[in-house]
């Protein structure tokens, strides 16, 4: 656990000495974690784990009351059988904490403060972090993406850097890792597509970092600039952030973009949970979070090799502890090693457990029903739209895609894969523009149709 910085008011020079000796600390910390073989890192983990909790009941107002009856039996034994007796955390706490309930510093330790947008309500949950907190996930991040960036690429980042962090966040790290950093950002009274396109080949971008549905748009307007994304523009990477991606989708980027993909997620109150590497897999983060799966209805642990809903007990977060924070995403772990070398599982992401249609009786994951949309449209613009009707199953496709002969393959698919029956709509290709467009984080949810 870190301590907080010392140095008394305006002795400005001592603070910064101090700040650069912590940072310097906790980047030996970290790459250490990330060479250190898979049993000795479990060990390390095991230890945290006991330390994280330990501090969450004895200093976060929330947790010294939630855990009250729960966490003694877990400190006392270490077993997992006692951790797994703790209560879940849920994002309704800290909705209710909201905005300090949960803070388990003092607040004069706090270097960042943010806010995720919450329920359909419009209810915020914070998130904030001490130097240590901050800069131990900066260092993180930057350790994986160096496996895949050099100080040679310049980065567009095309997130959102107003109040969830994620685009301060990269940014921090990608400075960490030498490569030249342009801060597109989301907002797009500020910088719309176009701009966002010609900054790309002016500024000679070799990597972009956005959600895949931006990248799929910005391609589409770079045609309408009169370039070609594949052939005029310098970018060979995409890392992909924001929303799931199905191979269908990432397939298509790639041969759009002529440019690898990678994956990687998080959560404003979490940071970082999932990381690519150099072998193209996504790891979780196990230096900063342990990690469980259960069953998302029963609550129970997942059968070993299922997938489940992730569980989140934070192991760096001095200011914002959680215990097993229930996070809503659908995740497969992998238990065979990467050849990459790394200790941290790999995974698979496999969309939010919220993003399920009921259809005639059974539940269709988005990701699974943007695959096969995504696999037999024709051309771009490769927009699509869903919506379920008395069980039925309506799919909404743009002009370009509207043909009878790509409506009879998406049906004949769906029929194949899930014996279902579905309908077509006809979408307007300019108000689904618009809703891309102006979206801060584009999704295929922002073109579900209502």
């Amino acid at each position: 656990m870190n301590a907080p910085l010392g140095g008394a008011p305006g002795d400005g020079r001592a603070r910064i000495l101090e700040t650069l000796r912590m940072r310097e600390r906790v980047a030996t910390q970290v790459g250490a974690l990330f060479k250190m073989p898979s049993a000795p890192f479990r060990q390390w983990q095991q230890g945290a784990l006991r330390a994280a909790v330990a501090h969450a009941a004895a200093a976060s107002p929330f947790y010294r009351a939630h855990l009250a009856g729960s966490a003694p039996a877990f400190l006392d034994s270490g077993r997992s059988e006692d951790f797994t007796g703790l209560p879940f955390t849920t994002r309704q706490h800290l909705n209710d904490a909201y905005p300090f309930g949960m803070l388990a510093v003092d607040k004069d330790e706090l270097v960042r403060f943010g806010e995720s947008s919450g329920t359909s309500s419009g209810s915020s949950i914070a998130a904030f972090f001490t130097a240590e907190d901050w800069f131990t996930n900066n260092c993180t991040v930057a350790q994986m993406l160096q496996q895949v960036l050099t100080p040679q690429d310049v980065v567009a980042v095309a997130v959102p850097y107003e109040l969830a962090g994620v685009g301060q966040d990269l940014d921090r790290a990608l400075e960490l890792a030498g490569c030249t950093v342009i801060a597109l950002g989301a907002a797009p009274q500020f910088c719309p597509p176009e701009r966002m396109v010609r900054i790309l080949r002016d500024a000679g971008v070799t990597a972009l970092i956005c959600s895949g549905t931006r990248a799929l748009h910005l391609s589409e307007v770079a045609q309408q600039l009169g370039i070609d994304a594949r052939r005029d523009l310098k970018v060979s990477k995409l890392l992909c952030a924001g929303e799931g991606s199905s191979p269908a989708k990432q397939a298509i980027l790639r041969e759009t973009w002529g440019a690898d993909t990678f994956a990687m997620f998080g959560m404003t109150e979490t940071n970082t949970l999932g990381m690519f590497c150099g072998a193209n897999q996504l790891h979780l983060i196990e230096n900063r979070s342990y990690f469980e799966l259960i069953d998302p209805d029963s609550g129970a642990p997942a059968t070993p090799g299922a997938a489940g809903e992730l569980v989140v007990t934070t192991l760096c977060s001095r200011a914002l502890p959680l215990v097993r924070y229930r996070t809503g995403d659908l995740v497969q772990i992998e238990d065979k090693p990467c050849a990459c070398g790394s200790p941290f599982h790999t995974m698979r992401h496999l969309g939010r457990v919220a993003d399920h249609l009921l259809v005639q009786g059974r539940s269709m994951s988005m990701l699974a029903l943007e695959q096969d949309v995504l696999s037999e449209l024709a051309c771009a613009p490769y927009h699509f739209g869903v919506k379920v009707v008395d069980g039925q199953l309506h799919i909404g496709l743009t002009e370009n895609n509207y043909a009878e002969e790509v409506r009879a393959r998406v049906a004949a698919r769906f029929a194949a894969e899930h014996g279902l029956e579905v309908s077509f709509l006809l979408m307007d290709k300019e108000k689904v523009d618009q809703a891309v467009r102006n979206a801060v984080k584009p999704t295929m949810k922002s073109i579900y149709l209502n």
